[in-house]
């Protein structure tokens, strides 16, 4: 059995606007709707190919967003995986409910190696500026998600937060116009090495278009990333596992798809 662990926004699915910049040879097809609004979308091609994954391999979406974020995507949903992983890594679903196994895991290991929130916070509270700063989220309980102005917040902030809670177990990273808050345990690649014990599996591939991705990349056999994406120019090293491809948007997932399907008909059959 092959598992296929993947991320979704700007991997498997994408923004109208990604698929404007990004222009499919195939029509498109409504993955995701938010209060009677069309959010993100993938292609007849690309859905297709995901239905056909979805059948012969263990496929487990992977995201960032929080789970009720997760829930909305009902082209994923009705797929049916048997695993999905929300919140980057927070929670393991398990037939569509959290595992509280791992859920109690990671709360324990976020005990033992971070500051508490209310801590990291206050320290925040002192460097952070109603200028740059616009809104914020704290998301399933486990990080928190500012949005900032970025022609008023300057790199050497950025880079003086960053340092300040690093040496205190917080992971902060900024991506586009988001400034993340997470504590360093909580990571996808943690989830799913939890998740690779608990399953059977013959070969692991891993797709995913951003530096959150690399750590899921670089546990994988094979990994995958999009020309699209920033994976490439933030990472520390470059992945030997990896191929980087040359396509962008449904042309890289109508590509990534296709080698996931060609890599499990060479999977010997028992």
């Amino acid at each position: 059995m092959l598992l296929f662990t993947s991320d979704l926004d700007r991997t498997l699915i994408y923004s109208k606007r990604m698929m404007a910049n990004f222009p499919a040879l195939t029509p498109s097809v409504e993955a995701e709707r938010k209060e009677g609004e069309v959010m993100s979308l993938m292609t007849e091609a690309t859905t297709r190919l995901l239905h056909q994954v979805q059948e012969q391999t263990l496929f487990v979406p992977v995201t960032t967003r929080a789970f009720h974020q997760y829930e909305r995507i009902h082209l994923i949903k009705e797929l049916c995986p048997a695993f999905a992983i929300t919140s980057n890594g927070g929670t393991i679903l398990e037939n569509g409910c959290p595992n509280e196994e791992w859920t109690k895991t990671l709360r324990k290991r976020i005990e033992d190696s971070s500051i508490p929130d209310a801590d990291m916070l206050q320290r925040f509270d002192v460097m952070k500026s109603d200028t740059w700063l616009q809104r914020s989220f704290y998301v399933d309980e486990l990080f928190y998600v500012y949005h900032v102005d970025l022609t008023i917040l300057r790199q050497d902030e950025v880079q003086a937060i960053i340092q300040e809670f690093d040496v205190l177990g917080w992971y902060v990273l900024l991506q586009g116009r988001k400034l993340y808050f997470l504590p360093k345990v909580l990571t996808k690649e943690a989830a799913i090495a939890y998740l690779k014990e608990h399953c059977s599996y013959d070969m692991h591939v891993a797709a995913g278009d951003s530096i959150m991705d690399y750590g899921m990349l670089a546990m994988a056999d094979i990994g995958y990333t999009p020309a699209h994406g920033d994976l490439k120019d933030k990472q520390p090293q470059v992945l030997g596992n990896t191929i980087y491809s040359t396509y962008s948007g449904e042309a890289f997932t109508q590509s990534l798809l296709e080698d996931v399907l060609r890599l499990v008909a060479k999977q010997p059959t028992v």
